[in-house]
């Protein structure tokens, strides 16, 4: 009995260490911040948002085999609730943020990739610890909702939201772009290929 007991208090111990890691326990905190122009190459993707790793895979490798450009932060533009929008028609534009040194390189390449630059806007933002896929999908359970409580209580409408992996910088950004006449992210969705 007391051996059971013991294993029951360790996987216990262990379970809650993993979700500490993963920042379970974390409460992100919100603010307006100015955000700089940012550089990205994308693609459009329909469907699951779960299923756009092959997308970032493929531009990720895309970069790195054939021209030699290497990313560290990749991101996501999520524009469909996905508890109100079926999964097969979830809409989101996926890609990897291009560092200041290779932003004219990739310019150069002309029509290979989707490129693209967020402008420096004030934009409303959030960040949660990121420490792999797992973090991804907790951060979307505690950013969100405080997220739109934020942009509800402040009278800010509710805008897609871009997220920003920076895996150097072991944070996952939330930016919610609200402060656009004409909305960027809007822009994303109308031209990408």
């Amino acid at each position: 009995m007391k051996i059971v007991l013991i294993s029951v208090v360790l996987i216990a111990a262990i379970f809650i260490a993993v979700l500490a890691y993963y920042g379970t326990f974390t409460s992100p905190i919100i603010s307006q911040k100015h955000i700089n122009p940012v550089a990205l190459v994308y693609d459009k993707h329909i469907g699951a948002f779960k299923n756009t790793g092959p997308v970032l895979d493929k531009i990720y490798y895309r970069l790195l085999n054939e021209d030699n450009i290497q990313t560290t932060k990749a991101f996501g533009i999520y524009y469909d609730d996905p508890k109100t929008t079926e999964k097969k028609n979830l809409r989101s534009i996926v890609g990897w943020v291009i560092e200041d040194k290779d932003k004219i390189r990739v310019a150069e390449l002309g029509n290979k990739y989707n490129f693209a630059e967020f402008p420096a806007s004030d934009c409303i933002v959030a960040e949660y610890p990121y420490k792999g896929k797992l973090s991804v999908f907790l951060g979307a359970l505690k950013v969100y909702p405080k997220l739109t409580d934020y942009l509800s209580s402040n009278n800010l409408p509710m805008v897609p939201v871009m997220e920003i992996y920076d895996q150097p910088g072991k944070k996952i950004i939330y930016i919610a772009a609200v402060h656009q006449k004409i909305h960027v992210f809007d822009w994303f969705l109308d031209n990408a290929r």
